[in-house]
């Protein structure tokens, strides 16, 4: 477990005997795989992925079968990943991930198709007014073609939101907005059923979780969006909150403003999920028990939330062990110590994350 009794007491700060031989009974007992927690409420458990780790560590492969029954492509189906020349595909990864997803019985979220992010160097040199509408059906044809039947879900419109452009809709001034229009998004959709008809289409989003200003500007702007486009009948099926969180939101995460906010999106026939969940951890003392009771705690708040809307239907975080986390690159400790931003640790073993997780699934109510 990594843990003794005086790890115990530094994390959660008790000293009683009774508290420690509930948690050593606990500890000693084969840890809950998270999938099988969440299956006991018809909910779903999984993780990002991306194939490499398994080649870099043999534990982690076995850590993601047995914590995991869904799985999201850290990197195999984003377009940079897939085209490097226009009007060329090359889905060899991807077709590679969505085989071992499929060999072991886990669903895969397809992400994502339509992005302001990791686009092609040909895509930048050559997309204008002219040319993106038929950029991005093509696109959108290609991939979700190729893979249709396959998938369980698409994030189609990625990150579509943004007040800072200080326009009164709260659409990201991307290119696809400016070279596009409005409609981009409802022609993203529109196109995406066409070509993968079985699969759950999903409007994936970042900061819906945070009840401040910023927050509460892109909700607003969400329900407003989602309203027009659910009355022109554009196929939306779900929403996916990424939930990337930082330990100093703990005031402003999982209140009762955001469980409004998921109320609405169900009253609207949305299937909720927690798409990219982690929890930065730059701002938090050196101290590993401190650190990891923190992280803890926010987890449990923030699922506890989430999970009391049965709209919501699965959780996904972005990694599963501290070993592989894009946060080490994009948000690292200025201290220089090792984030822990993840339910497990570096050598795959469970922290107080874990049993915070786990935790809010087990209170979560089960779904019809």
């Amino acid at each position: 477990m990594g843990m003794n009794r005086r790890d115990f007491v530094k994390v959660l700060g008790v000293s009683a005997m009774a508290e420690w031989a509930s948690f050593e009974a606990r500890a000693q007992a084969a840890v809950a795989p998270l999938k099988e927690l969440a299956d006991q409420k018809r909910l779903m458990f999984g993780s990002c992925l991306a194939l490499k780790y398994f080649n870099q560590s043999p534990a982690y492969k076995e850590l993601f079968l047995s914590q995991c029954d869904i799985a999201t492509p850290e990197l195999h189906m984003k377009w940079d990943s897939l085209s490097h020349q226009e009007g060329e595909y090359d889905f060899s990864n991807a077709d590679q991930f969505v085989a071992f997803c499929a060999a072991n019985r886990i669903k895969v979220r397809g992400h994502t198709l339509v992005w302001h992010d990791s686009l092609p160097a040909w895509v930048k040199q050559k997309i204008s007014p002219a040319t993106a509408k038929t950029m991005m059906l093509d696109h959108i044809h290609a991939v979700a073609g190729h893979f249709a039947g396959k998938l369980y879900s698409w994030d189609v419109v990625n990150e579509a939101l943004d007040p800072g452009s200080q326009r009164p809709d709260g659409l990201r001034a991307s290119p696809w907005l400016q070279d596009i229009g409005v409609d981009y998004i409802e022609q993203a959709f529109r196109a995406t059923a066409a070509a993968d008809p079985k699969a759950l289409l999903v409007w994936n989003e970042n900061y819906l979780e945070v009840s401040n200003g910023f927050g509460d500007a892109k909700r607003k702007a969400m329900l407003s969006q989602l309203d027009g486009l659910l009355a022109r009948g554009v196929p939306i099926h779900g929403i996916g909150l990424e939930a990337h969180l930082r330990s100093d939101q703990a005031n402003v995460l999982g209140d009762a403003s955001y469980e409004m906010f998921l109320g609405e999106l169900a009253k609207r026939g949305m299937k909720i999920f927690i798409t990219e969940l982690d929890i930065q951890d730059t701002s938090l003392p050196v101290d590993v028990g401190a650190r990891d009771k923190a992280i803890a705690d926010l987890y449990k708040k923030f699922l506890t939330a989430s999970l009391r809307q049965p709209a919501v239907r699965g959780v996904i975080t972005w990694g599963l062990s501290d070993s592989f986390t894009w946060i080490s690159g994009y948000r690292p400790r200025k201290d220089g110590l090792p984030v822990r931003p993840l339910p497990f640790d570096a050598n795959c073993q469970p922290k107080p994350a874990y049993y915070a997780i786990a935790e809010a699934l087990e209170a979560a109510p089960r779904r019809a």
